[in-house]
């Protein structure tokens, strides 16, 4: 009746932001599109990129160790970050 109200406002911050847009939270069709295609294109990259390492011995046992280590990596930052 008296026209007055509370109002709480909540920042989060970038990161909320961006995880946000991570997740597709609050952002219609069209961004869940551009997540789907991005994920495919990522997929198929991942996937030539594994293909051209094994093709090529040269490079093969370096390509292997990287990828080994940085699969490591992203367990344990799953591991010790993630709550």
């Amino acid at each position: 009746p008296t026209g007055e109200y509370d109002l709480t406002e909540v920042r989060k911050g970038a990161v909320a932001v961006i995880n946000d847009l991570h997740k597709g939270r609050d952002t219609g069709g069209a961004w869940s599109w551009v997540i789907d295609v991005s994920a495919v294109v990522m997929t198929i990259s991942s996937l030539t990129g594994m293909a051209m390492l094994l093709f090529f011995k040269r490079r093969r046992l370096t390509g292997l160790v990287a990828a080994v280590v940085g699969t490591v990596i992203v367990i344990l930052v799953y591991v010790f970050c993630i709550p």
